[in-house]
């Protein structure tokens, strides 16, 4: 299993697992990037499996990041992203992604007079997500995790034509204290050995509190809400493991 990952952009801390599948890394993608515009996250999965589906997944990431870094509307960079996509050589790679944008305060650029220092402070209420045939997110809130469903729905990158060659940004609420994960269908599509899907509302909300242990003296404090998630999905797959999907979790809180 690759080593967990954890980063802090702005006043963002971002926490990665991954789990590549047993034929080795797929088309599963995650980027964040402070821009001018905000912290904006990526989470992707390129359709299809092995080498052809990873070096896809590299250049849709490699593009998003000239992209999320130079045009404003978060709508916008996921149209141009489906144009490279529609118009590559391989077109049937389409890719379901979740885009997500924490703006960055007006404030903060007018005071340092530089763009790039914008994400300084990042807005106190609220995010932008533009969803584009992906799994809903996850906030968690008060110990209880619910799915952002109120998304519009649009088709994958690539396949937007089907909606007018469009989609559309929400506003969705997000307090100080409130978590967001983002994850790919590995995740939400696992199985066990009796084909029941992984309760995935449940075991987040489940694994968020352990951090709290500490005062009952746990062994088991210190490590990560995300490792806890991992090893409660890995468990329900069982030795499942060896054909299952890409198992990616990206888990968004302040710093």
């Amino acid at each position: 299993m690759p080593p967990p990952a954890s980063t802090r952009v702005g006043q963002l801390h971002v926490e990665v697992r991954y789990l590549p599948s047993a034929n080795g890394p797929g088309g599963d993608i995650h980027d964040v990037l402070a821009t001018p515009f905000g912290v904006r996250l990526l989470i992707g999965d390129v359709m299809g499996t092995g080498t052809t589906a990873n070096q896809a997944g590299t250049s849709v990431r490699d593009a998003w990041r000239e992209l999320a870094r130079s045009e404003p509307s978060l709508a916008g960079v996921a149209v141009r992203l489906h144009s490279l996509i529609a118009q590559s050589e391989h077109p049937e790679h389409f890719v379901t992604a979740l885009l997500v944008n924490f703006p960055a305060s007006v404030a903060a650029e007018d005071r340092t007079g530089c763009p790039e220092h914008a994400t300084d402070s990042i807005g106190d209420s609220w995010a932008e997500l533009v969803c584009c045939g992906h799994p809903p997110p996850l906030r968690v809130r008060d110990g209880t995790a619910t799915y952002i469903s109120s998304l519009p729905a649009s088709p994958p990158l690539g396949l937007l034509d089907l909606a007018e060659g469009w989609c559309t940004a929400t506003a969705m609420p997000f307090r100080a204290d409130d978590r967001l994960l983002l994850y790919t269908d590995g995740v939400s599509e696992a199985r066990d050995s009796l084909g029941r899907f992984f309760p995935l509302t449940d075991r987040v909300a489940a694994a968020m509190v352990y951090p709290n242990d500490a005062e009952a003296g746990s062994a088991l404090y210190g490590r990560h809400p995300l490792d806890h998630l991992m090893t409660s999905l890995r468990n329900h797959i069982g030795d499942r493991t060896a054909g299952s999907d890409d198992i990616l979790m990206v888990l968004v809180e302040r710093a």
